[in-house]
């Protein structure tokens, strides 16, 4: 084989394994919550399953964290009634945990406080 091939296939090589695999999910917010009121992240469509890791500290009170399917509609609006459809939960004011999230379904992380806080929060599917 002649040299001049060998970046060819070495591109071609490369371009064979590009989309391989969730896409990469790496996401930080800044909530403010408001006592009783939950705010909620989409997280995107996956072909593949996928853990989700969420890390998340707040500034004044306990904060539940739930990760429902999105065609739970009634989760989202009041996930302490529904915390039982719930892929995952956790409470605390600094916590870690996660996720496994199915292919082709579509979640939403939701955060909840009895009081009004401020959360910060990362959300990755990286290793």
């Amino acid at each position: 084989m002649s040299v001049r091939f060998v970046p060819i296939l070495c591109a071609v090589g490369l371009l064979a394994f590009a989309g391989c695999g969730p896409a990469k999910l790496d996401v930080t917010l800044t909530l403010s919550l408001e006592a009783g009121r939950p705010k909620g992240q989409i997280l995107e469509v996956q072909k593949k399953p996928q853990k989700v890791t969420i890390e998340y500290t707040s500034s004044a009170s306990e904060v539940s964290v739930y990760v429902f399917k999105t065609s739970d509609a009634d989760a989202l609006e009041e996930p302490e009634k529904y915390k039982d459809k719930a892929l995952a939960t956790k409470t605390g004011k600094s916590e870690t945990f996660a996720v496994e999230v199915p292919a082709n379904v579509e979640v939403q992380v939701v955060f909840w406080s009895l009081k009004k806080t401020e959360v910060n929060a990362k959300l990755t599917n990286r290793k």
